[in-house]
């Protein structure tokens, strides 16, 4: 993995290496296909937007010479965003944004598919750091990012009523979002994905927000189905750590602390009755207000598992919802007055030796269970209740190295 993270920053041949006194736009928009812009340290003048880019496997990269000191992508204007991505096969790598005024976003995507934004920093933006919601959308990835003190929702994906536009093939992958701020009437999300958009929402740790840590809103075709594991969501200030605005959705091996809400909240958005074939196995809720795991007292619900969950109360009266027709909740465990984590006041949610969660989960009776757990060790025959498996190490709550 270290070999492969190096790879990525060697220059190779066909690169073009620029300072700061260089026009950046300029220089962007005027490389050869294919080919690596590769920016020196130093402050460069945005905004741009992005119109050249590249092929399937040969994408157009911009880049830092130096990953330890990183250029800056500035602008102090509220015409236009710092980075308008217009064209495919784009790769941003390693850069820094911010500060922004108020609604200019870092990163925005226009009709653009196979676009990646890894290793860059954003840092007190008055907008979003990167957001795709103008058309649809294939291929973006999203990765290994670090957003610090965001004015707006951290990321956000797809259109809002579901039928201007869809992101497929989403990933968003190893982020550490701390510190998300928004104008009321504004929710503050970290992480956004909206109606009939998808994505695999993987290893990232959100921290500190307004509204939602992670929101997945569903999806009208139930062929297109959201995964969301071994994610950290804590602190947040008004709702619940992650919300599940509809199915289908797998939500496994995740950890939520100290929520206003819940610490998994199941919400019939808008009454939109999409609460089905959603699937929450296997993860930790710990010291949330209003329980663990919470579902709307009316409405349909259909095909909805809640198993081989650990979690306390708070201060609801139950960790769980109770089970009705559509909503089975079997195999959990309540850690309210129960020895289940090894120190949760030290962020270590593993079990002890001696914890009531060992061997206590139900067998893989439902497709999307996981096998392994939150550290990616194999899960044993019957599995662990909660995140973790077996004795671990305390969670850091830190960007990744």
């Amino acid at each position: 993995m270290a070999t492969l993270a190096l790879a990525l920053w060697a220059v190779p041949t066909t690169a073009r290496e620029i300072g700061p006194e260089i026009d950046l736009c300029g220089a962007i928009n005027s490389l050869p296909e294919g080919e690596e812009l590769v920016l020196l340290p130093g402050d460069y003048q945005g905004p741009c937007a992005v119109r050249r880019g590249g092929v399937p496997g040969a994408p157009l990269v911009i880049r830092a010479a130096d990953p330890a000191q990183r250029p800056r992508i500035v602008y102090a204007g509220r015409a236009s965003n710092v980075i308008e991505v217009r064209a495919s096969h784009i790769t941003l790598r390693g850069l820094d944004f911010g500060p922004t005024q108020q609604d200019v976003d870092a990163v925005r995507i226009f009709k653009a598919n196979g676009v990646t934004v890894e290793d860059c920093r954003f840092t007190q933006l008055g907008g979003i750091a990167v957001v795709a919601n103008h058309s649809s959308v294939r291929g973006l990835v999203v990765r290994r990012n670090v957003i610090r003190s965001s004015g707006a929702t951290a990321m956000y994906f797809g259109c809002h009523d579901g039928m201007g536009c869809m992101v497929s093939g989403l990933v968003i992958d190893g982020n550490f979002i701390d510190g998300v701020t928004a104008p009321d009437p504004e929710i503050g999300y970290g992480i956004e994905v909206k109606l009939n958009s998808s994505a695999i929402i993987r290893g990232n740790i959100v921290m500190r927000t307004k509204g939602p840590g992670i929101m997945v809103f569903g999806s009208q075709d139930l062929g297109t189905s959201s995964l969301i594991e071994r994610n950290v969501v804590t602190d947040s200030r008004h709702s619940a750590g992650i919300v599940v605005g509809g199915g289908p959705a797998i939500v496994r091996n995740n950890i939520a602390v100290n929520n206003a809400e819940g610490g998994i909240a199941l919400e019939d958005y808008k009454k939109r009755g999409l609460l089905r074939a959603v699937l929450i196995a296997n993860n930790t809720a710990y010291s949330n207000r209003l329980g663990g795991i919470t579902a709307p007292a009316e409405g349909n619900l259909s095909g909805v598992v809640i198993v081989n969950n650990a979690a306390d109360r708070g201060a609801a009266p139950k960790p769980y919802p109770e089970p009705r027709f559509g909503l089975r909740v079997t195999g959990n465990v309540d850690c309210t007055v129960m020895p289940c984590f090894a120190n949760p006041a030290q962020l270590d949610f593993s079990p002890t030796l001696a914890s009531v969660l060992r061997s206590a989960g139900l067998p893989w009776m439902e497709p999307g269970m996981p096998r392994d757990d939150y550290f990616g060790m194999r899960r044993g025959i019957p599995p662990t209740v909660g995140a973790i498996e077996q004795p671990a190490q305390p969670l850091v709550l830190t960007p990744q190295p």
